[in-house]
């Protein structure tokens, strides 16, 4: 089967270069592609597609694994998706990475010199151990993550969180571009963050840094998974706007309270307004906790905000005349490929 060709059994998609799906084992004329950014070449007796690019990253999720092929200069040229085998555990997702990881490094004809990893999870930056990891990723608590995939490719590897990779996307190639201190705030499934000084992320003690998620919004208010209370994940985040669309109604979720906001429906909009005056209290927070050029939003509810953004920043100017700037993160769900990158290319300085 060809390497970009759909496998049903993996929810494998093709290979994707600037946008649109590419087999990289096509045929080229003349041992050129054209249209991709980087540098492509063809095997001479093969007539195979070859991209050259020095940086491998690869972002783990619960649901999705994405790899890509990384430029010098920042842009992905070769991309692969396949589905997060969690019912396999450790052993499945390690087989997974390491798959994605041998097929991207023959497709680059040698030119990858180092694998950079953003996984969801507690992980120690320095080692790439994964310290702590829930359930959405089973068996993943304790796993040497960056030497495993070391020892499978014979590469240089470096592992982080994955909110964390993402900031460091922002920094290279998104919205981060001109700020050296900016703090990302990732609304999901969750809530997580990343401090950045100085174009570095700033880990604190055992990578414990930028869990802002886990700031205290109300005293004694809803229980966290963490075992903390009040959390700003129990109110901010899709699971967050799931159980508020329940109480509304019990058969909405989160994308018909964002769909009923828009049709102007006043309970669905006053529960955005919630939404909106909690994130503007957190964000608050953040701002006079480290003082940032910038709060950079992004994660999965950005796609939303349609409906809430000008609510924030109303929100915002009624709670404090601190200057507080926000704005949207600039690379979507392409920010942990090239912010792992980005990490090797720190890395390999």
């Amino acid at each position: 089967m060809d390497a970009g060709a759909s496998r049903s059994g993996s929810g494998e998609r093709g290979m994707v270069c600037c946008g649109r799906l590419r087999d990289y084992t096509a045929s080229a004329h003349n041992g050129e592609v054209s249209g991709c950014h980087g540098s492509q070449r063809t095997d001479g007796c093969m007539n195979t597609v070859k991209f050259e690019a020095p940086y491998l990253g690869i972002d783990i999720g619960g649901t999705g694994i994405k790899a890509g092929l990384v430029t010098a200069d920042g842009n992905i040229i070769l991309e692969r998706t396949v589905r997060t085998p969690i019912e396999e555990g450790r052993a499945g997702m390690m087989r997974e990475i390491s798959r994605l990881a041998a097929d991207l490094m023959e497709a680059s004809a040698g030119s990858v010199e180092g694998i950079g990893i953003g996984s969801a999870g507690l992980i120690d930056p320095d080692s790439g151990e994964v310290i702590y990891a829930t359930d959405n990723l089973p068996g993943w608590t304790g796993l040497s993550l960056a030497s495993s995939v070391s020892r499978a490719t014979g590469l240089p590897v470096w592992a982080d969180n994955d909110v964390h990779t993402a900031a460091l996307g922002e920094v290279w190639m998104g919205a981060a571009r001109d700020y050296h201190s900016f703090a990302l705030v990732a609304l999901g499934t969750g809530v997580g963050g990343a401090i950045v000084r100085n174009g570095q992320i700033s880990h604190g003690f055992g990578g414990r840094s930028g869990e802002i998620g886990h700031m205290i919004l109300e005293q004694d208010g809803l229980l966290c998974n963490c075992g903390q209370r009040g959390c700003m994940e129990q109110y901010v985040s899709g699971s967050a706007l799931n159980r508020i669309a329940r109480v509304i109604e019990p058969d909405w979720d989160s994308r018909r309270l964002i769909r009923e906001a828009q049709a102007s429906e006043s309970r669905a909009l006053q529960a955005i307004d919630q939404f909106a005056a909690r994130l503007a209290a957190g964000l608050i927070s953040i701002y006079h906790l480290i003082g940032p050029q910038s709060i950079v939003i992004g994660g999965g509810l950005v796609n939303s905000a349609d409906v809430w953004w000008s609510r924030l920043e109303h929100a915002l100017r009624r709670k404090t005349d601190m200057p507080i700037r926000i704005e949207p993160a600039g690379l979507g769900n392409r920010a942990g490929i090239i912010g792992a990158a980005y990490m090797v290319k720190c890395k390999l300085r």
